[in-house]
């Protein structure tokens, strides 16, 4: 899902439950629903190697996997995105009864839902995997048929580093 939609989406929820979560709640949730996408950075400069932290070229980079989806190769994984990360976050907010800890609790299910939805609706689900332990395993069978995910990563880097991303340089 494109990050406008998460904004625009994210934002009107929040402002919904402003009556609930109140100012820090609100700017918590919303915050979170967006913000979770960091991953996305993160994931861009651990497959350049660190060696290119703009964040032009990580939309690039994206934008170059968005024409790789339906490849056979395929498979993601966004580490925010994962139940590795949502379940100490709810367990940690609940313990704390934090109100704070809980908006970003949910506004980042709310981000992954919209994901989610996206995903089904492009016949994409299956592309992105919800567990590290999940990407891990499919990973491996993927290997035993031939299959290397890191292919799409490289691909992708090779796009933006040497085409019409470039003739600005």
């Amino acid at each position: 899902m494109r990050p406008v939609s998460h904004v625009i989406i994210g934002g009107v929820a929040s402002a919904l439950l402003y009556p609930v979560l109140g100012t820090a709640g609100s700017v918590s949730f919303f915050g979170a629903s967006v913000l979770v996408d960091i991953d996305h950075y993160l994931d861009y400069i651990y497959h350049n190697g660190f060696t290119d932290f703009s964040a032009r070229k990580m939309f690039e980079y994206h934008e170059a996997i968005g024409g790789m989806l339906r490849r056979p190769e395929m498979l993601n994984v966004e580490i925010f995105h994962t139940v590795e990360f949502m379940l100490p976050l709810y367990l940690l907010s609940s313990y704390l009864d934090s109100t704070i800890l809980s908006a970003v609790f949910y506004g980042i299910l709310l981000h992954i839902g919209l994901d989610m939805i996206n995903l089904l609706r492009h016949g994409l689900f299956l592309r992105r995997c919800n567990s590290i332990v999940e990407y891990m395993v499919r990973r491996k069978a993927m290997a035993r048929n031939g299959l290397v995910p890191r292919t799409i990563y490289t691909d992708a880097l090779d796009i933006i580093n040497n085409s019409k991303y470039r003739e600005a340089g």
